[in-house]
């Protein structure tokens, strides 16, 4: 049985996200920017593979999902579906329940689809009764049935919104995040689901886990600028604050050319930008907020992954008594995404 109740406890079964090989992008004529998109594609994949074998080297049971090499598989219309590099925007373990998507690709047609509305959308199709592609078809969840199995003796609860990129898992305690000032459905939904713990509702306009980290009982990391109250909620532990993962590469003026994402030179033509900002913006985020240094995976209490080098930090782990493992995403401002996203925890012992 499937089962987190701190997210620093000892890991044990760990989904690994993924990305369209780079035979996926033979449909795009212009080689420049089908070469690119193949380069980011194998250098994400290989860079996977690398965290995929570190949590293998600490007994971590790696899931990793499948995908299509088939872009007429997850085309609607002038969107294509992005893969699932970073599972945990999408399901999360609390306890012995199991938050999960539906695993059917139409599931969200079917829910809206009124009586007179063909059992599936139209070829080519753009938006339907005032409904965007991007609403009807964000993400083929399919993949989800390689989980199935595993959650068979678990509580299993679809359709519900409750992620653990949204919320942290600390015992007794629930952080809920938001998207908007006035969203509360999901901590209200988690307080019926778990009548017995204590729900903090935490002000985020986005994801949580890019605005603070439990590292554990004694260390929170936060982005630099965090209006909650973390050193109440943690009175015992060092508050650490980090900034943008933008700001520490760049400075002020060349922050000023760089939009919602980046690659490097050897990426950069108007062509490319034009393609990825035209079809692909769906796949990425919005890089100048994102605080990388706090996405982290804790593998137990004494070790940690993380995706950059900082001296500070990891002299501050080590007063901890933790140790960083560094692996590399060379396109962590592309996909806007750390550690903590591209994996998800499934089970973990206390």
């Amino acid at each position: 049985m499937l089962n987190v109740k701190h997210h620093w406890d000892k890991l044990k079964t760990c989904v690994v996200g993924t990305t369209y090989t780079p035979d996926f992008y033979s449909f795009i004529t212009d080689k420049t920017i089908r070469d690119n998109l193949c380069t980011i594609a194998q250098q994400t994949l290989d860079d996977l593979f690398e965290l995929e074998k570190l949590l293998q080297s600490f007994g971590v049971n790696v899931i990793r999902p499948s995908v299509t090499d088939r872009v007429d598989d997850v085309r609607y219309g002038n969107k294509i579906l992005p893969a699932p590099l970073t599972p945990r925007d999408y399901i999360a373990v609390i306890e012995d329940k199991v938050f999960l998507p539906t695993p059917d690709a139409f599931g969200l047609w079917n829910k809206l689809r009124g009586a007179d509305w063909p059992s599936l959308p139209p070829a080519g199709m753009t938006e339907f009764e005032g409904y965007s592609v991007e609403e009807l078809y964000y993400l083929d969840h399919t993949w989800i049935k390689q989980l199935q199995p595993l959650c068979k003796d678990n509580p299993v609860f679809y359709d519900k919104d409750v992620d653990s990129a949204m919320v942290q898992r600390l015992g007794d305690t629930l952080l809920v995040g938001n998207w908007h000032d006035t969203d509360v459905h999901v901590q209200e939904y988690l307080r019926d689901v778990f009548p017995d713990k204590i729900i903090k509702p935490v002000n985020t306009n986005g994801h949580l886990d890019s605005c603070i980290c439990a590292v554990s009982p004694n260390l929170v990391l936060t982005m630099e600028k965090f209006d909650f109250d973390v050193q109440g909620l943690f009175p015992d532990s060092e508050i650490v604050r980090l900034s943008t993962s933008v700001g520490k590469k760049f400075d002020i003026e060349q922050r000023k050319n760089i939009g919602n994402w980046w690659v490097p030179e050897s990426l950069k033509t108007t062509e490319f930008a034009d393609y990825v900002d035209t079809y692909l913006s769906h796949w990425v985020g919005q890089i100048q907020e994102t605080h990388l240094d706090v996405n982290l995976l804790i593998i137990d209490p004494n070790n940690v992954v993380c995706s950059n080098y900082d001296s500070a930090l990891f002299e501050i782990f080590k007063n901890h008594n933790i140790t960083p493992h560094l692996v590399n995403f060379r396109h962590q401002l592309f996909w806007d995404s750390g550690i903590h996203c591209l994996t998800a925890d499934l089970d973990r012992q206390c």
